[in-house]
């Protein structure tokens, strides 16, 4: 089975943007994050907020990273392309390409983000810590598709 890829189209806002009309660097790291929140109910049929108000489970980056190809500008709409590279017991590793839509091979920016699974239950004793993967999940990721290249 391929591995899935989850697409969110972003507009360029002013408010994203540097004085010199570019993208400010950091705000491709809440694109990568505004694109696993949607890619929730889009892939996996969960509501990204029902895993943190109900089940009380975050996920949180742990690290991330990007590598700039070209500048994003203010008025332009990119996509966000996101993969899921790896899965680990309380982990997930993503894999983000971003790119104009004016022609397929119009790369801006790639990046990474890993992220854990975190018990966000203020009264149990694993608060705040990484806890495994609810099967649930995993299972519906592993359908959704692991791509490690």
């Amino acid at each position: 089975m391929a591995a899935g890829v989850h697409v969110l189209p972003v507009e360029i806002r002013f408010g994203d943007c540097d004085p010199a009309g570019i993208v400010y660097f950091p705000r491709f790291f809440d694109f990568f994050h505004q694109t696993m929140e949607t890619w929730f109910p889009a892939h996996l049929g969960f509501p990204y907020a029902e895993f943190v108000r109900e089940r009380k489970l975050g996920f949180p980056a742990v690290h991330t990273e990007a590598d700039f190809a070209r500048p994003c500008r203010f008025g332009e709409t990119v996509e966000v392309r996101q993969r899921v590279l790896a899965l680990g017991r309380s982990s997930i590793t993503f894999g983000y390409a971003i790119h104009g839509l004016s022609d397929d091979a119009d790369l801006r920016a790639t990046g990474k983000s890993v992220c854990v699974v975190m018990n966000l239950d203020e009264r149990s004793p694993e608060h705040g810590r990484a806890v495994a993967m609810p099967e649930e999940l995993r299972a519906r990721i592993e359908a959704f598709g692991v791509s490690p290249s």
